[in-house]
């Protein structure tokens, strides 16, 4: 008896790109008009770890917010530059020299969300094929461990490294993320 609509329930683009996920939230008329404020302002989230795309997606979702709703501009604070596997790492550090410290508020107010939705295009790195590739998987200790207890525990294969890749580990990270409540789509 949930929608996406109600108060409380956060939505949450761990891989954002360009934000075309939440953007098309926003069109899609399943956030009700007397809700669009509230949801934007604070029951959204989005994670991008390239600069570039993170400025964009910012922009995207700020222009279809303001496109929707008119009046006075209203800026996204709900985007976070991150690498979302690794801010929920055990051995996570924020920036302590404050240069980031926005960023760093919104990191840490992020993590106290009760997330309900994670929407999204995850990464996707399969092995690579030599050194030259440049597109080595990083090792995420606690997000690897959670992997081993669960998918390779249970799994049958004899080769079990591509449950390590980001594509795998954006599955699993995103149900450790819910919990017991909430969808992943």
């Amino acid at each position: 008896d949930t929608s996406i609509s109600d108060e409380g329930v956060h939505v949450l683009d761990p891989f954002t790109g360009t934000g075309t996920f939440i953007v098309r939230l926003l069109q899609s008329g399943l956030i009700k008009p007397h809700d669009l404020a509230r949801k934007y302002r604070y029951e959204l989230h989005a994670n991008e770890i390239v600069l570039l795309a993170y400025y964009v997606a910012a922009i995207n979702i700020e222009e279809t917010y303001h496109s929707l709703r008119g009046g006075e501009y209203v800026p996204f604070d709900g985007i976070v530059l991150t690498d979302t596997f690794q801010m929920f790492e055990d051995d996570d550090e924020l920036d302590d020299l404050g240069i980031f410290q926005a960023n760093n508020d919104r990191v840490v107010a992020q993590k106290k969300r009760d997330i309900r939705v994670i929407i999204g295009n995850p990464p996707y790195s399969a092995a690579q094929k030599s050194e030259n590739d440049a597109n080595k998987n990083n090792v995420y200790t606690t997000l690897d461990s959670s992997i081993r207890e669960t998918y390779a525990k249970r799994s049958t294969a004899t080769l079990k490294y591509n449950l390590y890749d980001s594509y795998i580990r954006a599955i699993r990270w995103a149900s450790n993320r819910i919990g017991n409540e909430g969808v992943v789509a």
